[in-house]
């Protein structure tokens, strides 16, 4: 695990699992985020589909 917060914000290197345990979580509680997180959900989905089949995809979200 590695992260660091300065002015600019919150630097940190997720590793694949994370990744896809965040978009999935993010997945089931999309509609409890708050106002604001739109942008960082798409991109950590495309992150996620960029790195998984079509067959990876469908069961990664089922």
């Amino acid at each position: 695990m590695s992260g660091t917060v300065d002015d600019d914000g919150l630097t940190y290197s997720f590793s694949k699992q994370e990744l896809f345990l965040l978009a999935k979580f993010l997945r089931k509680k999309q509609e409890e985020l708050p106002e604001g997180l739109d942008d960082f959900c798409r991109a950590l989905e495309d992150t996620v589909y960029k790195s998984l089949t079509l067959e990876e995809v469908k069961r990664f979200y089922s």
